[in-house]
């Protein structure tokens, strides 16, 4: 499958973007996904393709969402381009491999990816996209007016919800994947504690929590 054919696409040696070509640009709310650990299993820095396995409940989840009027978007950290573990033409594999375990219908409506090292070591332009930097939430904001207010923030890491939070995002979960949980449950707790803020904790996810949330 060639996403090209689907998807517009704008990429740098800093960052990539996806915009789904049949996507609704004016939805009101979106679910921002971290990808590995939430979407796809974490196995630490993918090397191929053949690594995708979908995370449990990801198409009805998914299914829901769009039913209930959510943008799809992906932000995700992808250091493995500029570590030279796997090239960008193998990111863009990786993806496509992901999208074929969904129905069409289902496909992200925007896919953005930080390709800079952490203290930006490689020296990159808008080195804010790199989680915890609010780089790719601003994007989403201000080029397709999502309302931080109605939508939701899912992901594996502290450094996936603190920009979430700094972007105005009131509904935060917290996925406990196998690979970081040990490490991410105590930050998060402690960063939640420290802000006076609530939010979820999810081992997959919840399909029931869309149909509750009372900004649907």
């Amino acid at each position: 499958m060639n996403i090209r054919f689907l998807y517009e696409e704008k990429s740098s040696k800093s960052t990539s973007i996806l915009f789904l070509k049949t996507a609704h640009k004016k939805k009101e709310k979106a679910i921002f996904f971290d990808r590995d650990g939430v979407l796809i299993k974490d196995v630490n820095y993918i090397k191929s393709s053949d690594q995708v396995e979908i995370c449990k409940n990801v198409v009805l989840f998914l299914r829901k969402a769009k039913f209930l009027g959510y943008a799809i978007v992906i932000v995700t950290n992808q250091s493995s381009v500029s570590r030279e573990i796997i090239s960008y033409d193998q990111y863009i594999e990786i993806t496509s491999k992901f999208l074929s375990f969904l129905p069409i219908d289902l496909y992200p409506d925007l896919i953005m990816s930080s390709f800079h090292l952490p203290n930006n070591e490689n020296n990159l332009s808008n080195f804010n996209w790199r989680k915890p930097g609010t780089g790719m939430f601003d994007y989403a904001f201000v080029n397709y007016q999502y309302n931080p207010k109605y939508s939701i923030m899912i992901g594996d890491k502290l450094t996936d919800l603190i920009p979430a939070y700094k972007s105005g995002i009131d509904s935060i979960i917290y996925m406990e994947s196998d690979l970081h949980k040990e490490r991410e449950s105590e930050l998060v707790r402690h960063w939640a504690l420290k802000n006076r803020l609530s939010y979820h904790i999810w081992q997959e996810l919840n399909v029931g929590f869309l149909e509750k949330n009372p900004y649907i």
